[in-house]
């Protein structure tokens, strides 16, 4: 599954970053402003969630159905104002990826933490967050 292709996520236009080392981001646009002329929080979110959902399949691959993740915890720091167009990075740790795909394989649900940041076309950041997914493998 391609994140770029959820319904809300092409609401918002979250698309693929044209800043090196990015992932997705946001256009500077007033539909994403708050009332201080920052970008709002939610859009800030909004593109943090898709970027945790883009690293999840860019570490476990194409599941074709097999298994279904869905975010179960999210702990979020907004570190600085938003401001113009905001990309994002995300990681998940190598250990923790690989005993998230042996718990997979052996327990077919698991639990894995994707790390994302926010920041904006200086590099300032504006979001830091660990979005916890939790996987199971589908009943058929």
């Amino acid at each position: 599954m391609n994140v770029l292709d959820l319904p809300f996520n092409k609401v918002m236009l979250i698309k693929p970053s044209d800043m090196p080392d990015t992932i997705l981001m946001l256009e500077d646009h007033e539909r994403y402003q708050n009332h201080l002329g920052t970008v709002h929080a939610s859009a800030q979110y909004a593109l943090a969630e898709a970027t945790s959902g883009e690293v999840l399949e860019r570490n476990f691959g194409d599941w074709n159905g097999a298994y279904l993740p869905v975010v179960r915890r999210v702990d979020v720091k907004y570190k600085n104002p938003g401001k113009g167009r905001l990309f994002s990075t995300g990681f998940i740790d190598a250990d923790s990826a690989i005993r998230a795909k042996k718990e997979l394989a052996e327990k077919g649900r698991t639990l894995v933490d994707v790390v994302v940041k926010v920041v904006d076309e200086e590099k300032n950041v504006t979001f830091e967050s660990r979005f916890t997914w939790f996987i199971t493998k589908v009943k058929k």
